[in-house]
Formats: structure tokens, C-alpha cells, sequence
């Protein structure tokens, strides 16, 4: 692994360990001009999300709905300009999500999530998770090992 890895994954811990935290305005130093988040796990109109903005008022309405929310960084790999992933994330939801109702449920979420870097920020990030399990762990959908009554 060279510099430019080493300090592509030091970005990503400080960026962790910062929203861990509940500083978004990390977000303001560490993303490009032309940032690009890409999840197909949200609906529809914020699949892709472009700027610091956007993106920090997404974290900030996660953080509101889950103060207790730590994300711990499981895995991470990088080569060149991209840092690959997997977090395990974990909090209580106390506040509504979007449209979901606050649950009062804890959840545990594992996220790979891969960032690609133009020079020292972070330009592209593609994240994905299992929303099935989410919801379900909310208590919002039917836990999807158990069976259909017949």
C-alpha cells in the first residue's frame, strides 16, 4: 500500500470517527465540489445524491431519528484513488425516519460502501445495504425467515 492509500483510508476513518460524533460539517472538507452518492437501498428520489448539502441533511435526519448511532468500521481496502468498506452500524430509532414512524427498536446494519478519491476528497461513494433487514429490525415489515400464515 502507497501514500496516497494510506491517506485515502485515514479520510475515511476521520470521517467516521467525526459523524460517530455527530459532525456532519466533516462533509464540508473532505467531499468535492461535484460529490455523488449512488444507494440503490433509498427510495427512489434520493437514490443519487449530489453536494455536501444533500448529503449532510441525510446524515443529520439518520442522527435525529438514531442519536445513538455508531457506525464501526469493520473492513477496509484501497487501491489507487477507491477505499472499499463494510461497516457495521447500531443505534435505536427514537425519532421517525422520513416517513417511517419512530419504532423505539435498536437495529444493527452492515453497510459496504466504496469512495472514490480525486487527489485528497472524496468524489463518488456507492453504498449498499439490506433494507429488508433494516425495516424488519424497525419492527416494519415482517421478519423475512418467518413463514406466511396459512
Amino acid at each position: 500500500m502507497g501514500i496516497i492509500e494510506d491517506r485515502n483510508m485515514a479520510t475515511v476513518r476521520r470521517v467516521h470517527d467525526e459523524v460517530n460524533q455527530g459532525n456532519i460539517q466533516v462533509f464540508d472538507e473532505v467531499l468535492a465540489p461535484d460529490y455523488s452518492r449512488h444507494c440503490q437501498a433509498m427510495p427512489p428520489g434520493a437514490q443519487e445524491l449530489h453536494g455536501a448539502e444533500p448529503l449532510k441533511a441525510f446524515v443529520r435526519e439518520h442522527l435525529d431519528a438514531i442519536p445513538d448511532w455508531y457506525d464501526r468500521v469493520d473492513l477496509m481496502l484501497a487501491e489507487a484513488d477507491m477505499v472499499a468498506y463494510v461497516t457495521t452500524g447500531t443505534g435505536t430509532q427514537i425519532g421517525p425516519l422520513g416517513p417511517l414512524p419512530a419504532t423505539g427498536n435498536s437495529v444493527s446494519l452492515v453497510s459496504i460502501i466504496i469512495h472514490r478519491f480525486e487527489g485528497e476528497k472524496i468524489a463518488e461513494t456507492w453504498i449498499s445495504w439490506d433494507n429488508v433487514a433494516f425495516l424488519s429490525q424497525l419492527g416494519l415489515m415482517p421478519d423475512p425467515g418467518s413463514q406466511p400464515s396459512s
